[in-house]
């Protein structure tokens, strides 16, 4: 039996053009492409997609377009999320690399002789938080950045000359890099000489949790209180990689069913010293590490928030959760290696 596949296309992303979109018709003349501008012609083409049923559904855009649709998916009332093939049509392509999804114009003559064929699937835990469905969640200086970056393209948008270009050259990773060295660094440096440093309570409030130990699950069993100290950054994640390379959670997947919950509590300027050990996923001095099914965060202060890598400004106590639904991703490593 072959396999049906439509699309669900983030109009609005920096990597979508009139030529992808094009060139995704072209390879699949007989799929449904949906191309969305905003949030409720997003929604819209969800219901239909939920009336259709396609066996896979790609998704492009990066990681925010997934998890749009798996969010959008739910809310509709659909009984069971799609499975979803992740097209490397982001900016950080965090979960697209994690799946093994080459360039996206390279991957269409491909793409194209996998249509009607069964594809190989992986499948994912994923993170609820404030009942939306995600990936990963941050606070601290991750989502600062997240939270910076998008202020100053905010601003770069709104200059009366040059927009356009000035928002051009600020989005990707030259934008986050400098929006790390222009805003984030400076300000974080300041509010911890003049507040000092962020205090967390994380609490453990599922059946079961466990400690990490030289790379392994150790269970912590009748464990409440997981930890109290100062935090620079908190997260939880069901993925290894966050985007260009960043192996933000390196044990993430080790418990299937379970959140890696992960606090720092070096400031941004370590985080800088070990920049290039916290990008290989190596432990770093202050870095701890937790799996559990559900936590809560409680901050002595204001704490910058994001989810799946879009920026939610503030929170001061969140909880998070293993969620009920898992989502199954197309494995294109696999499909790839199978097509050769």
């Amino acid at each position: 039996m072959g396999t049906a596949l439509a699309a669900l296309i983030n109009g609005r992303a920096r990597k979508v053009t009139p030529a992808v979109v094009r060139a995704l018709r072209h390879a699949l003349p007989d799929s449904t492409i949906l191309v969305s501008e905003d949030l409720d012609q997003a929604r819209r083409h969800v219901r239909e997609l939920i009336k259709q049923r396609p066996d896979v559904i790609l998704s492009g855009g990066g990681d925010g377009a997934a998890v749009r649709l798996l969010n959008l998916w739910r809310e509709a009332g659909g009984h069971e999320l799609p499975i979803v093939g992740i097209l490397r049509l982001g900016t950080g392509n965090g979960w697209a690399r994690g799946v093994g999804a080459p360039e996206f114009f390279a991957h269409l003559p491909r793409l194209a002789r996998m249509n009607g064929e069964p594809l190989p699937v992986e499948e994912f835990t994923l993170v609820e938080v404030e009942n939306h469905l995600c990936h990963f969640v941050g606070v601290g200086w991750d989502a600062r950045i997240l939270n910076d970056y998008q202020r100053n393209l905010d601003k770069r948008s709104s200059q009366l000359v040059g927009s356009r270009l000035a928002s051009w050259l600020h989005k990707g990773a030259g934008g986050y890099l400098y929006s790390l060295a222009r805003i984030t660094i400076p300000e974080e440096w300041m509010r911890l000489h003049k507040e000092g440093h962020a205090q967390v309570v994380l609490e453990n409030l599922g059946p079961e949790v466990f400690g990490v130990v030289d790379g392994k699950p150790v269970p912590l069993p009748g464990a409440t209180k997981l930890h109290e100290g100062p935090i620079s950054a908190g997260a939880a994640s069901t993925v290894r990689e966050w985007g260009y390379g960043l192996r933000a959670f390196p044990h993430a997947g080790l418990k299937p069913g379970f959140i890696n919950v992960r606090i720092y509590q070096g400031h941004v300027l370590d985080a800088l010293l070990n920049a290039a050990k916290i990008w290989r996923g190596l432990d770093v001095k202050g870095m701890y590490d937790w799996f559990a099914t559900e936590v809560r965060m409680r901050f002595s202060r204001p704490m910058p928030f994001q989810i799946g890598g879009d920026p939610m400004g503030e929170r001061t106590e969140i909880v998070l959760r293993a969620a009920r639904e898992r989502v199954r991703l197309v494995d294109w490593r696999a499909a790839l290696a199978r097509a050769a």
